[in-house]
């Protein structure tokens, strides 16, 4: 394997990162729209149980306004909660191929004739997918601890809006990461012949 062309592997490697993180992102926006539907749908299911009960007759089979109204709404929350999941698994899967190309930017380290090329250092490559790594893994665990504390009824449906929200993990490490990046990438292009820009204070 040439170098040039262990060059644009590694590159590719770090794009792909990038847009598996991209896809994580994605998939949290996705789900979001169904935790909103359950959240409202809880409410909804509130307001019905602060009605007065209606029984089964002849003509009305399936109760009154209350009864038939908890049935749909409990649909709706199980439909939703359905779509949380499945979001939920996708953002899994994403995380998962980012451990996977966590083994594919440490066979660079292995490689001597890899150690530094154009100015793209493996190690520093492979502490960017790390990160990413890192904080798209916590921010899964997390997640999925709301839902299960929604659930359980730990939490109440504002709080659980509140805390799917914002990917609080992401964006703890993400300003790091970012500044990480971009430090690899002037090297990278410095190196590579690339124009020397001359930062302002």
């Amino acid at each position: 394997m040439s170098q040039i062309g262990s060059n644009t592997t590694l590159g590719t490697l770090l794009h792909h990162a990038d847009s598996l993180s991209t896809a994580f992102n994605s998939h949290h926006a996705s789900s979001l729209n169904s935790v909103q539907s359950v959240a409202s749908s809880y409410n909804q299911l509130a307001n019905l149980l602060s009605l007065p009960n209606t029984p089964s007759t002849r003509s009305r089979p399936g109760g009154g306004i209350k009864e038939r109204g908890m049935v749909k709404v409990q649909e709706t929350i199980e439909e939703g909660l359905s779509g949380v999941r499945d979001d939920l698994g996708k953002m899994e899967r994403d995380v998962e191929s980012l451990n996977s190309l966590l083994f594919q930017a440490d066979v660079y380290l292995a490689e001597p004739g890899t150690a530094l090329q154009h100015g793209l250092n493996p190690r520093e490559a492979l502490t960017h997918v790390s990160n990413l790594f890192s904080s798209y893994q916590s921010e899964l665990i997390r997640l999925r601890e709301v839902l299960a504390d929604f659930t359980a009824e730990t939490i109440g449906p504002e709080a659980f809006i509140e805390e799917w929200r914002v990917m609080k993990e992401v964006d703890k490490g993400s300003q790091d990461e970012l500044s990480e990046l971009s430090d690899m990438m002037g090297s990278w292009g410095g190196a590579s012949g690339g124009l020397d820009v001359e930062m302002g204070p």
